[in-house]
């Protein structure tokens, strides 16, 4: 193993079989969870289904690409960014139902 090139290639192959295997696992996580509490998809479900199979994609992408370091960061960006674009709207939604029953009007 005194070939460099050949350590890269095996650690990239390294990574990419490790990024698979948590998209699976965290697949296999969100389903199971899902059949445990016996619930149906909703908005959060496909969140987190959205996020455990991009942020693997991702570090597939960043190994065996060339892209440069402002992409994956602008990519890397529009995660979080889908993470905590909704993180309130659940909470705001519950107190006006609850405002709405209590007082008949809408705040």
């Amino acid at each position: 193993m005194d070939n460099p090139d050949l350590v890269i290639a095996y650690l990239k192959v390294v990574a990419v079989l490790g990024s698979f295997v948590v998209m699976i696992y965290g697949l296999v996580l969100v389903f199971s969870r899902l059949k445990d509490k016996n619930q149906g998809f909703g908005p959060n479900t496909l969140r987190v289904i959205g996020i455990v199979i991009f942020l693997p994609l991702l570090l597939i992408l960043s190994v065996l690409t060339e892209f440069k370091t402002e992409t994956l960061a602008a990519l890397l960006g529009t995660i979080a960014g889908y993470v905590l674009s909704e993180s309130g709207r659940g909470e705001k939604t519950e107190k006006a139902q609850e405002a709405t029953k209590s007082t008949g009007t809408v705040k």
